[in-house]
């Protein structure tokens, strides 16, 4: 009697440590052991200015978080000049600022890793960097080789112009601006309060032309604006009204 007493409250025991695994590891069909992140992506293309995407997909979903750092292996952009993922490294994933990383949330099947390209003010020549994806930190997921992805990324230079826009009175330009259009599509530039400063980037070999729109008052209005060689055109108190300049982006 007390030998069946002891199997039964065993089955007893193995029948509740089971369901509690269930409940651990199972959420609502996802499961918690390691996936494997693959991509199909080699080489990407990301002008100054703009931000591209690297997509992932995992074996599985998860329910929990899982975290991958991307190092930049070499080229000729520093770190200074990309931003990758969701922040730089820090003592989970590797050492701090040497790198960059992102989290992946719980639940997915797939994700991207973004590629930003920050604009800079020189002419020169098109850049490019070599950067390693590999599982850290948080290693739910993992690559199939511990050696990461590897992506090459070019980095077509953009010159960029400068826009400064000032309104004297200090309540917004009241309507004016300064339209830029570039291929075709135009975008407008204006004073919010009393100044404001706008970076635009206009690609090699695409015709653009800069023109002063009208307000309210114009009488407020000053602006400068600077080519990526370095001319200057600006106006004020009643800047003349229509094209300020036009041509195709060079950085001759």
């Amino acid at each position: 009697m007390k030998n069946t007493y002891i199997k039964l409250l065993a089955l007893i025991l193995i029948a509740s440590v089971s369901v509690s695994c269930v409940n651990d590891d199972e959420t609502f069909g996802v499961s918690d052991t390691k996936a494997i992140a693959t991509t199909t992506v080699t080489s990407i293309t990301v002008p100054e200015g703009s931000t591209g995407v690297i997509p992932f997909t995992l074996s599985k979903a998860l329910n929990k978080a899982s975290q991958f750092k991307i190092e930049l292996m070499s080229g000729s952009a520093s770190q200074e000049e990309i931003m990758v993922g969701d922040q730089e490294t820090d003592a989970d994933t590797g050492i701090p600022g040497e790198g960059f990383e992102i989290t992946v949330p719980a639940y997915q099947s797939s994700f991207e890793i973004p590629f930003e390209s920050l604009l800079d003010f020189d002419c020169e020549a098109n850049e490019n960097v070599k950067i390693r994806i590999t599982a850290a930190g948080v290693r739910t997921a993992i690559t199939p080789d511990s050696d990461g992805y590897i992506i090459d990324v070019a980095i077509p230079n953009v010159p960029t112009w400068t826009i400064v826009g000032v309104d004297t009175y200090g309540d917004s330009w009241n309507g004016a601006s300064i339209d830029v259009t570039i291929d075709g599509v135009t975008t407008s530039y204006t004073v919010e309060e009393d100044t404001n400063t706008y970076y635009v980037g206009i690609p090699t070999g695409a015709t653009y032309s800069f023109a002063f729109v009208s307000g309210d008052w114009d009488g407020e209005v000053e602006y400068t604006i600077t080519s990526p060689d370095g001319d200057v055109f600006a106006d004020a108190y009643y800047p003349a009204v229509g094209q300020i300049t036009s041509g195709t982006s060079s950085c001759n």
